[in-house]
C-alpha cells in the first residue's frame, strides 16, 4: 500500500518501522505488567528476557521463511557474492513467518524455564499478552508492504495496491492483514484481563484463539508462498494443531483440579 515513508531524504520501510513500534509497545506492556503482577522482579531483568525471547522469535521467523523458499534460495546463493544487494533484498530484508517466530520465542522461553529457573506463571502473566500485540503491529506492517495480501474481492472494503509492490495491482484485494491485526488486538485485550486464576489458562486461550483466527484468515489469503499440504495451507495445519493443543489444555485445567480434590476426598474419608 505504502512500502516506504520518505523522511529527511531517506526512504524508510514502513514494514520495519511498524515492527519496531510493535516491539517497543510489547516491551512497555511487559514492564507495566511486571510492576503490577511481579514487583519483586527487576525491570532490567524484564528487558533482558524480553530481548532474549524476541531475538529467538526473529531467528525462528527467518529460518521458517528460508524453509519455505529453500530450493530457490539454494539456486540464488551465488548472488550473495555477485549481487549481494539483490540477495539481501530477496531473502534477508523482511520475509518473516509468524509461526516460525512463535516457535523460536517458545524455545527461548523454555530456556528461561529450564536454565534460569523462571516460573511459568511469570512468563505467562507478564510476557504472553504482548505476543498478539506485537503481532498486530507486524500485520499492519505487512499491509503497508503489500505482503501476505488477500484474495480479490468486489466488496466495498477491497484495497487497490500500487504497481511494483509485492501484492497484485489493479484489482481490489481483501485487506486480510488488517483483519488479522484487529483479531490480534482482541486477543491482546482478552489475555490482559486479570481474571485468569490458574496457570496455563492464558496459554490455552491464546493457542485456541489465535489458531482459530489464523485458520479463518488463511482462507482469504491470496499469496501461495506459504505452501500447501493437501486442501489446507501449512499455516492452517499448524493452526489446527494450536486449536487442539489449546482445547486439550483447557480441558486438563478444568478436569485435573476436580480429579485431585476427588482423590483427596476419597483418601480422607475411606
Amino acid at each position: 500500500m505504502l512500502p516506504y515513508f520518505h523522511i529527511i531524504r531517506r526512504d524508510v520501510p514502513l514494514y520495519g518501522l511498524w515492527m519496531i513500534l510493535g516491539a517497543a509497545a510489547g516491551w512497555l506492556v511487559c514492564k507495566q505488567r511486571a510492576r503490577r503482577y511481579a514487583p519483586f522482579v527487576s525491570q532490567d531483568w524484564i528487558t533482558r528476557s524480553y530481548l532474549f525471547v524476541g531475538a529467538g522469535a526473529l531467528v525462528g521467523a527467518k529460518i521458517y521463511s528460508f524453509a519455505l523458499v529453500w530450493p530457490q534460495l539454494v539456486r540464488d546463493i551465488s548472488l550473495l557474492w555477485t549481487e549481494p544487494q539483490q540477495f539481501l533484498a530477496s531473502y534477508i530484508y523482511g520475509g518473516l513467518v509468524f509461526y516460525g517466530g512463535l516457535l523460536g520465542g517458545l524455545c527461548c522461553a523454555g530456556g528461561l524455564l529450564l536454565w534460569r529457573k523462571v516460573s511459568f506463571e511469570l512468563l505467562e502473566t507478564v510476557y504472553l499478552p504482548a505476543v498478539p500485540l506485537v503481532h498486530s503491529f507486524g500485520r499492519v506492517g505487512c499491509f503497508f508492504a503489500g505482503c501476505c495480501y488477500g484474495v480479490p474481492t468486489d466488496q466495498f472494503f477491497g484495497v487497490l495496491f500500487p504497481e511494483g509492490g509485492l501484492a497484485p495491482s489493479g484489482v481490489p484485494l481483501v485487506p486480510i492483514q488488517l483483519f488479522e491485526a484487529a483479531g490480534d488486538l482482541v486477543l491482546f485485550m482478552i489475555l490482559s484481563m486479570p481474571f485468569y486464576s490458574r496457570k496455563g489458562t492464558r496459554l490455552a486461550a491464546y493457542l485456541a484463539g489465535y489458531g482459530a483466527l489464523r485458520f479463518v484468515t488463511e482462507r482469504y489469503r491470496g499469496d501461495a508462498v506459504r505452501g500447501f499440504w493437501g486442501p489446507l495451507s501449512e499455516a492452517q495445519w499448524i493452526s489446527l494443531f494450536c486449536i487442539t493443543a489449546g482445547c486439550v489444555l483447557i480441558v486438563f485445567l478444568l478436569v485435573y483440579p476436580w480429579y485431585r480434590s476427588r482423590k483427596a476426598f476419597q483418601k480422607n474419608h475411606l
